[in-house]
């Protein structure tokens, strides 16, 4: 797929969620047309547009919402969809299973349900566009309603577990649109088993402009061989991968669990990262 900058205008060429049909809830349905499993937890979903030139209207690091209800009661999670959001007819996503284990007993119910009860030719209900970082192309972000002030040659990004794939997007669309910025992706895991989209980050990583990094938090010789980085995420760490120094012109973002988040802003604050300029806040 050619790309342009175009692949930045995403809400002016006919899109799924300025065109759907919505209930009184602004929620919509879209058909499952591939569930395939791509690693022992992870399935990739495929959700089909209800017209094949429609591009989804997402921006690059949004959310779709999904919704299901399960045990009689209605449980919604956020998505960000792993195909480029110039995709047109369809948007595919990376969603990893949590299943019971000693550290979540009960697992993830939303997740569970998607792997046992939605199958190709099923639907998922929808809702978005929704998120409060907008990444717009060629250095410029939005964080929640604020286009910051100035352009961003060099963005960091920082992702834990699921939280990848809102970060995947800013670095995919970077890269496929040839923007010029320079992102660096640190990717923190337990171990090398619970890298989420690891074949799509090692294609992105061929991109010059480019550059993704690996951490586990829980790695033991047991697991394999590991050449990756190890331990938290820390303001060292961020200096070994070469994150950007503070700047005008320089952006962190990052997702993850709460405790992720806030080891990552107490480093960047260590590190004399303005919030609100270096980083969301």
């Amino acid at each position: 797929m050619e790309q342009t900058s175009e692949f930045f205008d995403f809400s002016g060429p006919p899109n799924l969620f300025n065109l759907v049909e919505k209930d009184d809830d602004d929620q919509f349905p879209l058909k499952v047309i591939k569930k395939e499993k791509i690693s022992p937890d992870t399935y990739l979903f495929e959700l089909e547009f209800p017209n094949p030139e429609w591009i989804s209207g997402l921006w690059p690091a949004g959310h779709y919402i999904w919704h299901a209800t399960i045990d009689g009661k209605q449980v919604s999670r956020k998505y960000t969809p792993i195909s480029p959001v110039n995709k047109k007819g369809s948007a595919e996503f990376a969603v990893k299973i949590y299943r019971n284990h000693a550290d979540f007993p009960e697992g993830g119910k939303f997740t569970q349900h998607l792997e046992n009860n939605v199958n190709v030719g099923d639907s998922i209900i929808c809702e978005g566009p929704i998120g409060m970082i907008r990444y717009l192309g060629f250095g410029k972000v939005q964080f929640k309603k604020e286009v910051l002030e100035h352009k961003k040659n060099k963005i960091g990004l920082v992702a834990g577990g699921s939280g990848i794939t809102p970060m995947y997007a800013i670095a995919q669309a970077s890269a496929y649109a040839k923007d010029g910025v320079e992102v660096t992706l640190l990717f923190t895991n337990k171990t090398k088993d619970d890298i989420l989209c690891k074949t799509q980050l090692d294609e992105l990583s061929k991109y010059e402009n480019v550059k993704v990094f690996h951490t586990l938090t829980r790695h033991k010789e047991e697991h394999g061989a590991w050449d990756g980085l190890q331990g938290r995420v820390s303001l060292e760490m961020l200096k070994q991968c070469g994150f950007p120094q503070p700047a005008d012109d320089v952006f962190i973002c990052f997702c993850g669990p709460k405790s992720m988040n806030s080891t990552v802003i107490e480093a960047l604050k260590e590190g004399g990262y303005e919030a609100g300029k270096n980083f969301p806040g």
